[in-house]
């Protein structure tokens, strides 16, 4: 829990939130351990402190709180990444959430794997380098198409 802790205030340092939790009582006794339970406190741009389940927190708010928690179980004092699945995390998001989530994810250092439907906003692709574009069977085809890969090619690696 310790970790965590220092996990949740490192990945709020770096996508500019603070964040705050506590820890749990824990003692060997049924009741205590079904009483603990996870209390973290978000602060977004110095506006005051909502919690987890705070209904005043916006779209972007709440998927940023979800992809704190999810990061830092990932994270151990040896290697700061991870690798995950997120389903749409950019879903119902505006340009500048979509951003800075995208900046966020590839801040971590992690892996990830996200979907997404297709879109017009192509800001859903900047955290990737690795694209997989999946169609699905049409018509009277016996498959669908075959998977486009798309590899980006960043300055940091001229080799891809």
């Amino acid at each position: 829990m310790r970790r965590y802790k220092k996990n949740l205030a490192a990945l709020g340092e770096l996508a500019g939130i603070g964040v705050d939790a506590d820890m749990p009582e824990l003692a060997n006794d049924d009741v205590t351990l079904a009483q603990a339970g996870l209390s973290v406190r978000f602060d977004f741009d110095r506006k005051g402190w909502i919690g987890l389940d705070d209904g005043e927190a916006s779209g972007g708010q709440q998927v940023m709180k979800s992809l704190l928690l999810l990061v830092a179980l990932l994270r151990d004092e040896d290697q700061p990444g991870g690798f995950v699945f997120i389903d749409e995390p950019f879903a119902h998001l505006d340009v500048f959430n979509i951003e800075k989530v995208g900046r966020f994810l590839r801040a971590t250092d992690a892996q990830y794997i996200l979907t997404t439907p297709i879109t017009h906003n192509l800001n859903v692709f900047e955290p990737s380098d690795l694209v997989l574009a999946t169609s699905k069977r049409r018509g009277g085809n016996p498959w669908a198409e075959a998977v486009a890969v798309l590899k980006r090619k960043r300055e940091d690696n001229k080799a891809a």
